[in-house]
């Protein structure tokens, strides 16, 4: 009896550690492997790189510097040392404990977990990360210029400012969204008691939270368009397969920011675009930005034809088969063990269709406004000489759709839009932090 009690204990004390563990595994991999499926469907690929690319994922989750292990050092040293604590101090019948001491010996104790898990999430890696070149550029803002012009660099890159900023900021903004919510909550009652509550007031929270992910969506957008860099490599990667776009425009559009990609004048950049027009079977002149002012929009449609319309149309459901692909398998394997399968089935079917719809409508809105800015409502609302052609392509398009994108989330569910808003608002604040300190001086940042 007494095996079987400590045995009870034991499971009891080890699963909060195995199921933190195993949530911190899943968060690590899961979008690395969602990012993977493309790879795994591709016929023209083999297994052999299917696999190691497979096992490569999920190797990836693995080891003590790794978010897995940070899960479960942080929950085990919370759950495990006040216990100790006490079954060390009950031997002492001197030793009172209190509602206070219990809170303070909990309070030490997840201190000390969280001092020692971020202390093995921020230890280096044995893997080599002192140089950098074009194949890996997720910290190297020129390595894509370099991309393009068939050149590949190896430099030194500075020390990481720590691996924990995307973690930091994600309880920042979960803390932040439960004091708003209990702040709201208070003035809810208040106004409600008194009969002051407005139609108004009742709306607010819904169009917060889609305003929320409006502002972050644009900052991530604009972030992956202008300073990539400032993304997480594999965040970077998945905004770009959902996109489908060709990274030849994308990189004349940053050359037009920075001033290189200059209409009506001989650059040296028509070779960028010309080769996408041969590609694609247009014109080559199109490609010049001294002969054609300004890039004409059915370049920016990559092949659906002139009308901005139907292009738009075409993203929708290009990217909802995209969505669906992912989303419909994990909704269903989320709800493989109810008990009732067909209401399970029928749900799974209608969250995917529900999220992909979501997705598809975020990417077809970002480019067709970026259509009506450039060409279609843009220079028909302010002049030519007041907003010149490269003002539009130099950011003012980008900037349109950005804002626009954001607001494709009120498709989603109330409960969805503010999980989704707290999600991507700590990516937002990340892209202007920097991730990267010179090693000579710690005080200025590397961006």
């Amino acid at each position: 009896m007494a095996l079987s009690r400590q045995r009870a204990l034991d499971a009891h004390l080890l699963e909060p550690v195995l199921r933190a563990y195993g949530l911190g595994y899943l968060a690590l991999t899961t979008p690395r492997l969602l990012g993977c499926l493309p790879l795994l469907l591709k016929n023209d690929t083999g297994y052999r790189v299917k696999l190691e690319r497979l096992c490569r994922i999920l190797l990836s989750g693995l080891g003590l510097n790794k978010f897995s292990t940070f899960c479960a050092v942080l929950v085990g040293g919370a759950t495990w040392l006040p216990l100790l604590f006490f079954r060390i101090t009950s031997v002492h019948s001197s030793f009172r404990s209190s509602l206070r001491s219990v809170r303070i010996v909990r309070f030490v104790s997840a201190f000390v977990s969280a001092w020692a898990a971020f202390n093995l999430l921020n230890r280096k890696s044995r893997k080599n990360d002192t140089t950098i070149t074009d194949s890996a550029r997720d910290e190297d803002p020129k390595g894509e210029e370099d991309r393009f012009n068939g050149l590949k660099t190896e430099r030194l890159r500075p020390e990481l400012s720590g691996r924990s900023l995307d973690f930091t900021l994600f309880s920042l903004t979960r803390a932040a969204g439960v004091i708003a919510a209990i702040a709201w909550n208070g003035w809810e009652k208040r106004r409600k008691s008194r009969g002051r509550w407005s139609r108004t007031e009742e709306l607010a929270p819904r169009i917060a939270d889609a305003g929320l992910f409006a502002g972050s969506a644009a900052v991530v957008m604009w972030a992956w368009f202008y300073s990539p860099e400032r993304l997480p490599r594999s965040y970077e990667k998945w905004i770009g397969e959902a996109a489908q776009v060709d990274d030849r425009l994308i990189e004349a559009l940053r050359r037009a920011r920075r001033g290189e990609f200059i209409y009506g004048k001989d650059t040296g950049q028509a070779p960028l675009l010309e080769s996408m027009c041969k590609d694609y079977g247009w014109p080559v002149e199109w490609g010049d930005p001294a002969a054609t002012v300004p890039i004409p929009c059915e370049m920016v449609h990559m092949g659906c034809g002139s009308s901005c319309e139907w292009h738009a149309v075409s993203r929708f459901m290009r990217s909802f088969k995209f969505a669906l692909l992912t989303n419909l398998p994990l909704q269903v394997l989320l709800r493989v063990r109810s008990k009732q399968p067909v209401v399970a089935i029928n749900r799974a079917i209608r969250d995917a269709t529900r999220s992909s719809s979501f997705l598809a409508l975020f990417i077809s809105m970002f480019y067709y406004s970026v259509c009506l800015a450039r060409t279609r409502l843009g220079p028909k609302l302010l002049s030519s000489k007041l907003v010149t052609p490269l003002m539009w392509d130099s950011g003012l398009c980008v900037g349109a759709g950005c804002l626009m994108c954001g607001w494709s989330i009120l498709a989603e569910s109330i409960p969805r839009r503010q999980e989704i808003a707290l999600f991507v608002a700590p990516r937002a604040a990340a892209t202007v932090l920097p991730r990267r300190y010179d090693r000579k001086s710690n005080k200025a940042p590397y961006i």
